[in-house]
């Protein structure tokens, strides 16, 4: 679908139906090289590994898909020097997963937790280009949700998405279920993505598993990229969801 762009504010591209934003150069060349400095001072780039994951704020929980109420690192200041240019200033993100992901790897098609975190889910983007599909949720993701999650042992969670989906469930769909149709949005490095409304609660996100992308119609070899994915957490009376995706909302499955 073609975004609507205003003429004067052209770095800006809106997927109103959605709620999707994507703004490029959120962040400059220079504190991006430092934002890859520091995530390496902490945990220097190994052959061999196969991504990369590091916690600030409250730590994500990969047995619960929310977010920990023990474990807190303090945010960086690469983080919260951008807090004033986040789109949504009425409430601000705590939750701040950051991680590596070596070339070619991806991530499966999930939907990140509702009861746990607001509606306002960030992914900034930085390093490689790569294209993140999109697809409206449909019965397979609905099955997928329900089935037993195990819990992730140590060591586990930097291979598995940070989402109400993990990575080690299978695809369960019926031969003849048509899935809905899947697009792909380029990402650019030091681009941020905002997920609000359908796009936050209804659609899956997913990044291909693959060695090159097509970009403007060229074959680009894929580099090494970082993300920042950022989300606010909800605690005691305001874990909760009444969105209108009970597929594959969190919230109503506990209530089944």
């Amino acid at each position: 679908p073609s975004p609507t762009i205003d003429p004067s504010i052209p770095n800006i591209l809106q997927w109103d139906d959605i709620g999707l934003t994507l703004i490029h150069d959120f962040i400059t060349e220079a504190e991006e090289q430092a934002m890859i400095e520091a995530f390496h001072a902490q945990d220097p780039l190994k052959e061999g590994k196969r991504r990369i994951s590091q916690h600030f704020g409250y730590h994500f929980d990969y047995t619960t898909f929310g977010a920990s109420e023990t474990h807190f690192t303090p945010v960086p200041s690469y983080i919260t020097d951008f807090f004033p240019r986040l789109p949504i200033q009425t409430y601000l993100p705590d939750q701040f997963t950051v991680q590596y992901y070596p070339p070619g790897s991806g991530i499966p098609p999930h939907v990140d937790t509702h009861s746990m975190f607001a509606e306002a889910l960030y992914s900034l983007s930085f390093g490689s280009a790569v294209p993140m599909q999109f697809r409206m949720s449909g019965p397979n993701d609905a099955r997928k949700m329900r089935l037993p999650k195990r819990s992730l042992q140590n060591g586990t969670a930097e291979s598995a998405s940070s989402s109400s989906v993990p990575e080690e469930q299978s695809l369960n769909q019926k031969p003849d279920e048509e899935q809905p149709p899947t697009w792909e949005l380029v990402l650019p490095p030091r681009s941020l993505l905002l997920m609000t409304g359908p796009s936050r609660y209804g659609y899956t996100h997913a990044i291909r598993p693959r060695k090159t992308d097509i970009v403007d119609g060229k074959t680009v070899p894929r580099q090494g990229r970082y993300s920042i994915t950022m989300r606010t957490t909800r605690r005691g009376d305001g874990i909760g969801c009444n969105c209108a995706y009970p597929g594959v909302c969190d919230a109503r499955i506990r209530e089944e």
